[in-house]
């Protein structure tokens, strides 16, 4: 594992203030169908399984500053890196902006067990795009329920199957518990590093380390500029060398 880059709004940030009211859900679903277009999902990840760097983004559904990352700077993302093949990314939940942890527990299940079916991102990104108010709980079975509805392709009866896999539960207190060891406590956050026996095996050493840096560069310039849409929320940056299981 090389460097961990840091990023982010920190924990409630103010602004943005809401998307509960009418929202457009055929222009989301058509929104995110097209992001997402082309690049391959095989649960919580996001590209090719040969990708020789891996970008671990650590993120709560609920916070506003997520939402503003993924509208504004995701698709340069997916774009420059992802579709590329040079990097895919891994979802990992963070609880920052849902304050009832077991609201916060039924949105990021529902998310990973669109991921059985290769569906997650879809998922997720539909969820941040229809954001409810700050600081209430929304998050309730029947909206997790009508995201499912707005992903295409998901089977529902084994979506909801699939939540009640303890699995998830278990998947999501020890994300949790990693995230803590490594004082991360911002979303979204993110960790670089090389994607190990899982990656290419064309990429070098050196052509690794140094993709890494570039796209740890990239990522910082993204999050600067973030930052300070997020009216100048103090950063957190990962401790150094450390991986994410």
């Amino acid at each position: 594992m090389l460097a961990i880059a840091a990023i982010l709004g920190t924990v409630g940030v103010v602004g943005f203030g809401g998307n509960s009211g009418a929202v457009d859900k055929k222009e989301i679903q058509q929104s995110v169908s097209k992001l997402l277009a082309g690049i391959p999902q095989q649960g919580p990840t996001l590209g090719s399984p040969e990708a020789p760097v891996t970008v671990w983004v650590l993120a709560d559904l609920k916070c506003p500053t997520v939402r503003l990352f993924v509208e504004s700077y995701l698709p340069s993302i997916l774009d420059t890196w992802v579709r590329t093949g040079d990097v895919k990314l891994v979802y990992r939940p963070l609880e920052t902006d849902t304050y009832n942890e077991k609201n916060f527990y039924r949105q990021e299940i529902a998310a990973l067990a669109a991921g059985r079916q290769d569906k997650m991102w879809n998922f997720a990104l539909t969820f941040v795009q229809q954001q409810g108010d700050k600081f209430t709980d929304y998050a309730t079975d029947g909206f997790v329920a009508d995201i499912a509805s707005q992903v295409p392709g998901l089977d529902r009866t084994r979506w909801q199957h699939d939540r009640e896999d303890a699995t998830f539960s278990r998947r999501v207190a020890h994300d949790l518990y990693v995230a803590s060891k490594m004082e991360m406590s911002s979303t979204p956050s993110f960790l670089v590093g090389a994607s190990g026996d899982k990656g290419s095996g064309d990429v070098s050493e050196a052509a690794s380390v140094s993709l890494r840096e570039e796209v740890e560069i990239s990522l910082t310039k993204h999050i600067e500029a973030l930052d300070e849409e997020a009216f100048k929320d103090a950063p957190t940056v990962g401790p150094l060398g450390v991986g994410y299981p």
